[in-house]
């Protein structure tokens, strides 16, 4: 792998970086003259001028009471001391503990999906690309049409309904004091796990279905190159050929879809999370999005939009050592 190649695309991840953090704090602020004005107090049996000091003293808690390009300057400060600020929250809780406590529930769900998505993806694609025009393979392209038309939200639906209301195999709402009460047993493990079921199967259908369409596609044209022609005509065994000449050279296309993955793994189970009410970023996100918690939404999509950075950044780098092509295109 090339050095300049990977300064390059650190650079480039950088100044989008750069963008979106832009874009994330001035974004909330168009059309709002006070960000902190619904969270001073009515004024009651206050003056006018009691209730103006206090208005002064709420806004300078929250460091809205110089202009809007020096709160920018404050928040390039902050950030660079790996301070994401203060939430509008009673209590004014810091933004990076109230995302620390919510994001590894929203793991235990995407990193739970991405596992059985893959694995299971990935052995249906094969198989059906190996099988193909028989069944198995007819019967993916029908599960890939049909997973088109029917979003995860409306499966999370149905399977919440039957599974969850009707016949009762799995908790319909997940238990709101699982996240309190969790505490590392194999009984606290249990409940997580009960719970988790129905949320998983929601989002990984779609996903087992979209990494077995991609291996299916990707070991197809794999096996109609000439060295696998060649491997077939020295006489080696059918096993030898998709495990080690067919699979290794139909891994990109796999890989740039689990870069993709990976970079919406914590934020593509907000509605899932509302659906199922999980107590992760997504429901976090909407708490803040309804109140009007400006520092705590800014804070949410800062995270999600610097991991989802850095996981584009891996994967191209990743791309570049299974195929180095990659660089000399770039080059040209």
């Amino acid at each position: 792998m090339k050095k300049s190649f990977v300064i390059k695309r650190i650079l480039y991840a950088v100044f989008i970086f750069f963008v979106v953090l832009t874009l994330n704090f001035f974004i909330p602020r168009i059309g709002i003259d006070d960000p902190a004005e619904r969270y001073y107090p009515p004024q009651g049996g206050m003056s006018d001028i009691e209730y103006e000091i206090i208005k002064q003293i709420t806004r300078e808690q929250y460091g809205f009471h110089v202009s809007t390009w020096q709160q920018y300057l404050n928040y390039l400060e902050d950030l660079s001391q790996f301070n994401l600020g203060v939430s509008l929250r009673s209590g004014s809780p810091r933004v990076s503990a109230l995302i620390g406590e919510r994001l590894p529930w929203t793991l235990v769900l995407s990193v739970t999906t991405l596992i059985i998505s893959l694995f299971i993806g990935v052995l249906i694609g094969t198989v059906a690309a190996w099988k193909r025009g028989r069944w198995q393979d007819t019967l993916l392209l029908n599960a890939s049409t049909i997973s088109v038309a029917l979003p995860a939200f409306f499966i999370a639906l149905m399977l919440s309904f039957y599974l969850g209301f009707e016949l009762e195999l799995f908790p319909a709402y997940t238990n709101p004091n699982m996240v309190a009460q969790f505490d590392w047993s194999w009984e606290a493990i249990r409940v997580v796990a009960n719970n988790a079921a129905l949320p998983v199967i929601s989002m990984a259908i779609g996903g087992i279905v979209g990494y077995g369409q991609n291996t299916r596609n990707s070991v197809i044209a794999v096996t109609n190159e000439d060295f696998i022609l060649t491997a077939r005509a020295k006489g080696l065994k059918q096993n030898t050929i998709l495990y080690k000449h067919t699979l290794r050279n139909a891994m990109l296309p796999i890989v740039t879809s689990l870069g993709m993955s990976i970079s919406g793994l914590i934020g593509g189970a907000i509605i899932i999370e509302q659906i199922f009410n999980w107590s992760g970023m997504g429901t976090l996100f909407l708490e803040a999005n309804s109140t009007g918690d400006y520092p705590l939404m800014m804070g949410i999509m800062l995270f999600l939009s610097t991991f989802a950075i850095i996981a584009n950044l891996v994967t191209e780098l990743f791309y570049v050592v299974l195929d180095p092509r990659v660089t000399v295109g770039e080059k040209r």
